[in-house]
């Protein structure tokens, strides 16, 4: 057996003198006998069993993928419909703070000193610190608001795409199989076409039917002659009726009768 060591001096020898006799171009030697064995081999390969590969990769590769896929998209579509429940919740906090500092606001505007909310007496300067307290916190919460808003739209964006990114390739995944099985069809028909071709046929089969066919026909023919002839009596003479045997003399006296002569009528006149 040929050691390791003795295998790779092999390798790293005839790897040498290749690049030394045809120098560089020895790996382009190299690249396109390895593509030609790849080649034969895949031609080697029936096309009936390739297609079953197409179909089990479209299967158990493609599948897969498409189904993962699928599970990001389902799960972006559930988390923007939950930040988006979460953003209307936001708004409407917003849009009653701001409320609240616009009525606080329009308080402060007036003359007085005091102020009585909820039965508890207020001076202007307390309400103007909780006016103040109420504004800081109010674009706290809507910058919040805007920066979730930006947030959701972008995850909507993407959710957008993917969806289409899903759809396409599901109808890529479509043509596939119609493109496969039009060719498990194509394949069908050339065996069946290579199969009548192959097959040979014995024309002596039509010709002997069709003599047996003719002679019957002759046969046929006799049989009808002979029924023909059945019945006729040909060795008598047969017999005339009663008409046919009338001489032209009394099919003369019958049509005139007793009549005289033309010559006898003219000369009495």
């Amino acid at each position: 057996m040929v050691s390791m060591k003795t295998a790779i001096v092999g390798g790293v020898s005839a790897l040498a003198l290749g690049t030394l006799v045809l120098g560089t171009s020895w790996f382009s030697y190299v690249r396109t006998a390895k593509n030609e064995m790849t080649s034969a081999v895949e031609d080697a390969i029936p096309i009936e069993f390739q297609l079953k590969r197409a179909k089990d990769m479209l299967e158990n590769e493609l599948e897969p993928e498409i189904r993962k896929m699928k599970h990001a998209v389902a799960e972006s579509q559930v988390a923007v419909e939950h930040l988006q429940a979460n953003l209307d919740e936001k708004q409407e906090t917003v849009t009653q703070r701001r409320a609240e500092i616009m009525t606080r606001n329009d308080q402060l505007k007036s003359k007085k000193t005091t102020f009585l909310v909820n039965d508890v007496s207020y001076t202007k300067s307390e309400l103007e610190e909780d006016l103040g307290k109420r504004f800081d916190r109010f674009k706290t919460l809507e910058q919040t608001f805007k920066s979730e808003a930006k947030v959701l739209e972008a995850k909507r964006q993407a959710v957008v795409a993917n969806e289409d990114k899903v759809e396409k390739l599901l109808g890529a995944r479509e043509e596939l199989r119609l493109q496969i099985e039009e060719l498990e069809a194509r394949v069908s028909a050339v065996k069946a076409a290579e199969t009548v071709a192959e097959s040979e046929f014995d024309d002596s089969k039509l010709s002997n039917i069709k003599e047996l066919l003719d002679s019957l026909d002759a046969k046929v023919d006799v049989r009808e002659r002979e029924l023909s002839l059945e019945g006729k009596e040909t060795d008598l003479i047969p017999v005339e009726t009663e008409e046919s045997s009338k001489s032209v003399a009394d099919s003369v006296d019958a049509y005139f009768g007793n009549e005289a002569p033309f010559e006898d009528t003219v000369s009495t006149k």
